[in-house]
């Protein structure tokens, strides 16, 4: 599998965790309809299947995911909260996709 393949798979369950979570969130926190909740409880089960389409192993695969998350996470923030990432939190997620790319890339 390509670079550029993997990463817009773990793009995507970033995308399904984030994004099914935000629903849930919605759905308890800010009083949204049950159809929400449930909508977001799917998008959540297709998180879990997005990284089995990976080539590595489990652990491998949800070590590298922690990073992209982080990225990921600050990003959803800065689109649909509007709240601008701090100097910190961008350092921090660069190092966190760093950290991700050698886990994953790293020739063995």
């Amino acid at each position: 599998m390509t670079v550029p393949l993997t990463a817009a798979l773990f793009f995507a369950a970033a995308l399904a965790e984030i994004g099914g979570g935000y629903l849930v969130w919605l759905w308890i926190r800010k009083k949204k309809r049950l159809a929400i909740g449930i909508l977001g409880g799917i998008v959540l089960f297709v998180y879990g299947l997005v990284p089995t389409l990976q080539p590595a192993d489990f652990g491998r695969v949800y070590a590298a995911y922690g990073g992209i998350f982080i990225a990921s996470s600050i990003i959803w923030g800065r689109v649909v909260d509007k709240k601008k990432p701090d100097m910190y939190e961008v350092i921090g997620s660069i190092v966190a996709v760093a950290g991700a790319a050698i886990i994953f890339y790293a020739p063995r």
